[in-house]
Order: structure tokens, then C-alpha cells, then sequence
């Protein structure tokens, strides 16, 4: 005789007893299917849980942007409100150098003009000073600049006003005003892209004045030399300290006619034109200080 064997029961019942003693309910399912409910509701409750985190991330990442977009819509409000600030400043310097030129022509004095052409051909060169990218635009750092240098013209002339006052002939010796060679100027003070290539804004502390190899430089005023020697970016150069707060640049030389502690006049040749140290061709860096900070040398020159 063979003996049957007994299957294990794989089904359950759930049964429903309703409180007013109606009609009970009875419902069966088999372990299969009860294990893949389990499983699909699992799944299903991390597929809702995923969503939620996702749509807080996603919540989360709009609110920074929309907190971007208002700081930046603040910075814009801000810059355009400066730029109207400054030009009210502009304005007002206008009308000052007006009054200026007035007192200038009561006293007989005439004002010189003699300024040479601008090129874009020849070399460039110095210290090449990179934008901030924190500044953005350069908009507003070319205005301030303007500002800068209309102040620096006001100043300049007050100075001789009182020294033509005052009679203070060594003043104007010192003042460096004598143009360090003839030729054109290929590149002006102040923000400018920069001439090693890309679309870099970059910084010249100087002008550069474009003529032939070996050309005489001078001195742009009375004074002493207080360097004279290979200096970085500006190759061989020279700076004369001249009293009264000034002090000038002269740099890519290819000679250097003067030494450290001489003694200088106002158009000696202290050096000869060359394309040393970081140059794009042959010309001479020229660069103004007063009391340490650069200045536009357009404000002294003639």
C-alpha cells in the first residue's frame, strides 16, 4: 500500500464578524499572494517616500534659486543706483574744471593740447593686473575710474595754480610733465583687454608710446633715479623720484643710461626704447605715481 502524502495547507482565511450578528464574511488568500502584496506594498511605500524626499530636494533647490535671483535683482537695483550716483559726481566735476579753466584764462594762463594720435599697431606691455570676477561688469569700474582721474586733474591744478602763485619754479621742475619720447600711444591707462591674447580685463597702470627700437627716453622731470635694473613684467627700467609725492616708470628699455643715485633734469635721456621683459613689440611703459598710487600720466602730460 502506498501512502499518500498530505499537502501543507498554503491558503488563509480572514474571517468578518459584523456586531449586529449579520451575515459573516470570509475571505481567503494564499500565502503566494499574500507574500507578493507584502512585497508590492513595500515597494509601493518606498516609491512614496522617494517622491517626498525628492520633491523636498527639488523644493529645497527653487528656494535657493529663488534667493539668487532676488540678491542678484538687489546687486542690480545697487549697481544702477551707484552709476546714477556717480554720474551726479561726474557732473558736478565738470563744472568745477569749468570754473577752473575760467580762473585759469582771468590769470593769463594758457592750456596746451599737445597730445600725440593712439594706435592699436605696435607693442604693449607691463603688469597686466586681472579682473576680479567678483566685480562683473566693467561698467562701473571704467566710471570710477573717470572719476578718479577727473579728481586727479583737479588736483593737479590747483597745485599749479598756487605754485604759479606762489612762484614755486622747483614745483613745476618736478612735476612730470615732459613727455618720455615721441610717437603714438598704444595702449591707454586703466581697464583694457589684455594684449597676451583671451578676452581677459585686465589692468594698466601706465600708457604705452609706440616708435622705433633704440629711441630716446626722457625724463619726464627733475628728480633722482631710484632704480635702475631688470624689474619683472616691465623688463629693464628706471624710476626717478622726483619730489613732491612723484614718482615715474620708465620700462622695456633696451639700454639703461642712467645709475641708481644720479641726479636727473627734466628731458635728459636716461634710457633707450626696446621690447624687454613682457612686451608684445617695441615702446615704453610709462607709468605716474603720487604719494604711491598710480595715476593717469594723461593728467600731467601736455
Amino acid at each position: 500500500m502506498s501512502r499518500k502524502k498530505r499537502r501543507k495547507v498554503q491558503h488563509l482565511t480572514f474571517l468578518v464578524i459584523p456586531e449586529n450578528a449579520g451575515n459573516m464574511l470570509k475571505m481567503g488568500i494564499t500565502r503566494r499572494k499574500l507574500t507578493i502584496a507584502g512585497v508590492a506594498g513595500g515597494i509601493l511605500a518606498l516609491l512614496i517616500i522617494g517622491i517626498l524626499v525628492s520633491y523636498s530636494i527639488n523644493m529645497n533647490h527653487i528656494r535657493q534659486v529663488n534667493r539668487i535671483i532676488d540678491d542678484n535683482e538687489e546687486k542690480q537695483e545697487t549697481i544702477e543706483i551707484l552709476n546714477q550716483e556717480m554720474g551726479q559726481i561726474k557732473k558736478q566735476q565738470e563744472d568745477i574744471s569749468k570754473k577752473q579753466e575760467e580762473i585759469k584764462r582771468m590769470m593769463g594762463i594758457k592750456t596746451e593740447s599737445a597730445i600725440p594720435a593712439k594706435t592699436k599697431d605696435g607693442g604693449q606691455g607691463g603688469e597686466d593686473l586681472p579682473l576680479n570676477p567678483s566685480y562683473g561688469d566693467t561698467t562701473s569700474l571704467i566710471l570710477i575710474q573717470a572719476i578718479k582721474t577727473d579728481l586727479a586733474k583737479q588736483d593737479q591744478e590747483l597745485d599749479e595754480l598756487i605754485a604759479r602763485v606762489t612762484d614755486n619754479t622747483a614745483y613745476f621742475r618736478s612735476v612730470p610733465n615732459q613727455w618720455p619720447s615721441k610717437g603714438e600711444i598704444s595702449s591707454d591707462f586703466g581697464w583694457r583687454k589684455s594684449p597676451f591674447g583671451g578676452k581677459e580685463t585686465t589692468y594698466h597702470d601706465g600708457i604705452d608710446i609706440v616708435n622705433s627700437y633704440g629711441s630716446p627716453i626722457a625724463a619726464a622731470g627733475d628728480g633722482k633715479v631710484t632704480f635702475a635694473g631688470t624689474r619683472g613684467a616691465y623688463g629693464n627700467a628706471v624710476m626717478i623720484d622726483h619730489g613732491s609725492g612723484f614718482t615715474t616708470l620708465y620700462g622695456h628699455a633696451s639700454a639703461i643710461l642712467v645709475k641708481v643715485g644720479q641726479t636727473v633734469s627734466k628731458g635728459e635721456v636716461i634710457a633707450r626704447m626696446g621690447n624687454s621683459g613682457r612686451s608684445t613689440g617695441t615702446h615704453v611703459h610709462f607709468s605716474v605715481f603720487k604719494w604711491g598710487v598710480c595715476q593717469d600720466p594723461m593728467v600731467y602730460l601736455p
